[in-house]
């Protein structure tokens, strides 16, 4: 492959699906994205590819819709009837250029990511699944026929029963000092005006002010604070301003609650472990959420919740201003688990609204499984697509956006793993305590047997392997922060012996995030171990996600001797009036988008890429 003076090769990554959906592609117009990344100089492209089913994605606009719906832009039924399969008429018109084509793969891209309300008219049938926050849909082709087949929470009958019971108070905790991932300044905070008020709500489709009584008293007292998972986040309590409403008696057909937050000064708080529901004899199981749900169909919009077609909103967020908040959610509701814990951190937040749920999701969402052979046998399947499609290497993606929960330490109680952990550690995780590291590991290791399996097939037709790692799987910590295994894209493996995974693959991508701010010591010790073996080690330019095209940072991987290899991620500019998004632009007439072209073409020339 062409490299730059100091050995990086590089190559750009063309996420196939979202193109698609945010503007009409044929054959053509595929043709002339490809020919401007080979005008470039680039003699690999990387294709994320469609998952069989087509399911959604974070965004629930990025999902396959009806053509010309009143009031909605998606092109991506369009595209799918002009292209036939998508995935094959990139690599076609990749391989007519001369370029490489390689597929990456997302085997944990189950799909289901988001909601619409209990019983929500939606665009088209299709398979619905419920859940905390009302129906989830958008599901990949194995799970919307096999949704027993997604990794499963730990169950509890009796949590389950006591989370039907009458609600009979509300706790709300902020936290007045400084503790892991949170820093003040808290001036004030302490006794800043504070106004609470409560909606409800039985669909999470529409919210309504609560009319019965209710006494609201405040306090400052010392609590442990903890995360989602409940591990503490240091060893001494932390002051508190812990509100509670009191004096409830909400039946259970009211499954969910609003608790608008109007203060003079910022409150903090972690809202999966310090909003609580409480019952006649204590705590009742509940998720909550700061992320509410918007429209993103002008017509749909101005329809009543109960007539409106949903399935079309835009990313769920939290809203900072109370009144903004409370307008929003009442005609929206909330998109619980959204992020699991947060983007990064342990999820602190400071918003004008947050949903309560009764429960706990059932499964980590559109996650499958690993532990079961018709899992391993389904994504193996997709790997010999790629190769009779033609891709000259598989590179195998852990991020996803189908496994976002807060208290992931939770999940994997499938019944294979409960044997497999039994089998190793003489521990029955169903009654006994376990170790969710351990947990981890087992899972990781069904996907090396998957990954096993993918490699023999790549080799025997003469393609590549390319596997996804983080620095996170040799340096593992529990904690939801960016680049850790309990992050929201991460599907909660370990690989303990991520070496073996190194010594399968022909080459190897970091994923780690850098944020514009490239640290070579990140993942070092997989990249030393991968050069030892003679593995091109990849690492990541987020173009969009991270601002990192720029000179500084490219100069930066440039001159790490461990990595071999830049991916330009991800090449579409989707949206308008932003500087250095995206390479190609999707939503006018196909063209390169400045200055993002010339800042890659100045570095590409004076790094001696060639």
């Amino acid at each position: 492959m062409k490299t730059t003076k100091k050995g990086k090769a590089i190559a750009p990554v063309v996420d196939i699906f979202p193109q698609l959906a945010v503007g009409f592609h044929d054959q053509e117009r595929v043709a002339e994205e490809l020919r401007l990344l080979k005008s470039f100089g680039f003699d690999r492209v990387y294709f994320v590819l469609c998952n069989p089913g087509y399911p959604t994605f974070s965004n629930p606009i990025l999902s396959i819709q009806p053509p010309d719906v009143p009031g909605f832009e998606n092109y991506s039924f369009k595209s799918l009837i002009a292209l036939g399969d998508p995935n094959f008429a990139y690599v076609h018109e990749c391989h007519k250029l001369g370029m490489e084509a390689f597929a990456i793969i997302k085997p944990y891209e189950g799909g289901g990511g988001s909601t619409v309300p209990h019983g929500a008219k939606v665009v088209y049938d299709m398979p619905r699944v419920e859940t905390i926050g009302g129906e989830r849909v958008g599901f990949d082709a194995l799970l919307s026929r096999r949704p027993d087949l997604a990794v499963q929470r730990k169950p509890d009958p009796a949590a389950a029963a006591r989370a039907t019971a009458p609600v009979h108070a509300i706790t709300v905790r902020f936290c007045l000092e400084a503790v892991a991932d949170l820093e003040g300044p808290f001036t004030g905070c302490d006794t800043a005006p504070c106004d609470i008020r409560l909606l409800t709500s039985a669909d999470n489709g529409t919210y309504r002010p609560y009319e019965g009584p209710l006494a609201v008293a405040e306090e400052i007292r010392e609590e442990v604070v903890r995360d989602s998972n409940g591990f503490p986040l240091q060893e001494r309590p932390a002051r508190c301003r812990v509100f509670t409403l009191s004096g409830l008696n909400i039946p259970p057909s009211i499954r969910y609650f609003a608790v608008v937050v109007n203060s003079a000064n910022r409150l903090h708080t972690l809202p999966q472990s310090m909003i609580t529901l409480e019952g006649q004899d204590g705590p009742l199981p509940a998720t909550v959420t700061s992320y509410i749900r918007r429209g993103g169909n002008t017509v749909e919009n101005l329809k009543p919740a109960a007539g409106r077609t949903w399935g079309m909103e835009q990313i769920a967020r939290p809203i900072d201003d109370p009144a903004a908040a409370e307008a929003e959610l009442r005609e929206w509701g909330f998109e619980f688990e959204w992020y699991g814990s947060g983007f990064r951190g342990s999820g602190w937040k400071s918003a004008g609204a947050y949903g309560i749920a009764r429960g706990h999701l059932a499964t980590m969402k559109g996650t499958p499984c690993e532990a079961y052979p018709e899992v391993r046998s389904y994504w193996l399947d997709w790997v010999k697509t790629c190769i009779e499609m033609g891709f000259d290497g598989v590179d195998i993606r852990l991020q996803n956006h189908s496994g976002m929960v807060s208290d992931y330490a939770n999940y994997g109680f499938n019944a294979p793993l409960v044997e497999a952990y039994q089998a190793r550690h003489g521990v029955d995780i169903l009654t006994e305590p376990h170790d969710p590291l351990k947990l981890m590991a087992l899972r990781g290791e069904f996907f090396v047997d998957f990954v096993r399996d993918a490699g023999r097939e790549l080799q025997r037709a003469g393609r590549k392997l390319q596997i996804h790692l983080r620095h996170c799987h040799a340096q593992p910590r529990l904690s939801a922060d960016i680049n850790e295994l309990g992050f929201w894209a991460m599907p909660k493996i370990w690989f303990q012996d991520w070496k073996a995974l190194v010594d399968l693959a022909d080459e190897v991508t970091l994923k780690d995030y850098h944020f514009n701010a490239y640290d070579p010591a990140l993942a070092r010790e997989i990249k030393e171990y991968a050069a030892r073996r003679g593995k091109r080690v990849w690492t990541h330019c987020y173009v969009s996600q991270g601002r990192e095209l720029n000179e500084e940072f490219l100069n930066a991987v440039d001159a790490d001797p461990n990595v071999a290899g830049i991916l330009i991620y991800e090449v579409a500019h989707s949206e308008t009036n932003e500087i250095n998004y995206g390479l190609i632009e999707q939503y006018r007439e196909v063209g390169l988008n400045e200055p993002a072209a010339r800042i890659l073409r100045d570095f590409l020339n004076q790094s001696g890429y060639q």
